[in-house]
């Protein structure tokens, strides 16, 4: 009787977390890579719900102490987030208003140099399900001769939800730092076929004025 009591509630459970995963928006990801020009502004705007989350985080891809000036406005004109040149940094709205948030990069103060940048958003629809937790409860059977209760397998749902969640953002930031190294392996590149091309250039140069001057000097003697 026990099992079969235990098989109920865990039914009902799982019929609950279906008709949530049906009613709940999928999450909003954006991963995007641009070219803030020297002495320019850049802003980007994403629609977000109400009470939702938002996670926002950029990188200037380059060389070392590049950076850029950054600034994010909500729906209603407060200041979420404010950054003074820096390279790298990660914000979080817990509940977001309804409307367009304003991301803005600033490269203003850098009169000749450009900055490529990467950054990604990932919105999360939150939804209150206390009312389903409490309406489920009320109809199951408290089962007291087991040790599996419905609060258990809710926490433990809650933290595998987060650690997905979690996971993707670290999966974000790797692959934010593999563009970086992408970019930077690239303009190394370049550098090193252009001094190479200057070091041979040289060499050659060299030789050509040794074997003149060799030259030179048997020419003299054959006139003497």
């Amino acid at each position: 009787m026990a099992m079969r009591r235990l098989l109920l509630t865990l039914l009902a459970y799982w019929s609950v977390k279906v008709s949530w995963a049906v009613s709940i928006k999928p999450n909003t990801e954006m991963e995007f890579t641009f070219v803030l020009p020297a002495g320019s502004r850049e802003c980007f705007y994403q629609s977000t719900d109400k009470d939702s989350s938002l996670e926002f985080e950029y990188q200037v891809i380059g060389a070392p102490n590049v950076d850029v000036g950054f600034v994010m406005r909500s729906p209603s004109g407060r200041r979420e987030a404010y950054d003074y040149r820096r390279s790298h940094a990660v914000h979080n709205v817990p509940q977001t208003e309804e409307g367009d948030y304003k991301m803005c990069f600033d490269n203003s103060y850098s009169k000749r140099k450009e900055k490529l940048l990467f950054f990604a958003i990932v919105i999360t629809a939150i939804s209150n399900h206390t009312d389903d937790y409490e309406d489920l409860e009320a109809d199951i059977i408290t089962l007291d001769d087991t040790e599996l209760k419905l609060d258990e397998i809710r926490t433990k749902m809650d933290k595998v939800y987060l650690s997905m969640q979690r996971g993707r953002l670290i999966q974000l930031m790797l692959k934010t730092f593999d563009t970086r190294d992408v970019h930077l392996q690239e303009d190394n590149m370049w550098k090193v076929t252009f001094w190479s091309f200057v070091s041979i250039l040289c060499v050659l140069t060299v030789a050509g004025v040794q074997v003149y001057t060799l030259q030179s000097f048997f020419s003299n003697t054959r006139l003497s």
